[in-house]
């Protein structure tokens, strides 16, 4: 099994794993659905939307598997090529999507919810313990001077495919790719260099 190969069947084992918790959630009112995780703003998948999403992917994992016996890598690297290319082109300002849904968290769709008991077990602060300044909290560090161009235009690379729930282990393959981005390894110099601006970037609300 080639490169591609493993990275797009672990990327379609993911999304698999995201649609079967999807499904479990459609039991879930609004509010527990929102607190399972801290969701990218999306409009909530439907029964069929969910359903399809499945049928699709389970589909798209044949003919891969398929692919794969005959020895033919190339197929996976036009998955690969054509799930950045849909990302890249047609995301811009799509809400009906599936977002990433994370194994970790589970439901609570009976009891009293989870921010409710969160919210009672949580200590009450001390009188005499002072509070935290205003401004203590950490702020993500100033985008790179605009002489440096190719800093600036892979840390910006890499913020917008974080936002479009790319994993950090694709990041410098991905850019790489594009017209007039360094080499591979230039571009991991990049991210690891300034991965906490790029997280806190990824993380900014849209406008």
């Amino acid at each position: 099994m080639g490169a591609a190969d493993e990275r797009v069947t672990q990327l379609l084992d993911r999304w698999l794993k995201s649609v079967e918790l999807h499904g479990r959630y459609l039991a879930l009112d609004d509010a527990a659905y929102a607190r399972l995780q801290a969701w990218p703003r999306h409009e909530r998948p439907t029964r069929w939307v969910v359903d399809l999403a499945r049928t699709r992917l389970l589909e798209v994992r044949r003919l891969l598997g398929e692919r794969q016996a005959r020895g033919d890598e190339g197929f996976a690297e036009a998955l690969e090529l054509m799930a950045f290319l849909t990302s890249l082109l047609g995301s811009e300002h799509v809400e009906r999507f599936i977002p990433l849904a994370r194994p970790r968290k589970v439901a609570r769709p009976r009891g009293r919810p989870a921010a409710a008991r969160a919210t009672r077990a949580q200590p009450v602060p001390s009188r005499r313990q002072a509070a935290p300044a205003p401004d203590s909290a950490p702020r993500p560090e100033p985008l790179p001077a605009p002489s440096d161009k190719i800093t600036a235009t892979v840390i910006a690379d890499a913020a917008r495919l974080i936002s479009w729930g790319r994993e950090w282990p694709q990041l410098a393959g991905l850019i790489a790719r594009l017209a007039n981005r360094p080499p591979e390894t230039e571009v991991w110099e990049i991210l690891r260099s300034h991965r906490a601006q790029i997280e806190a970037t990824a993380r900014r609300p849209r406008d």
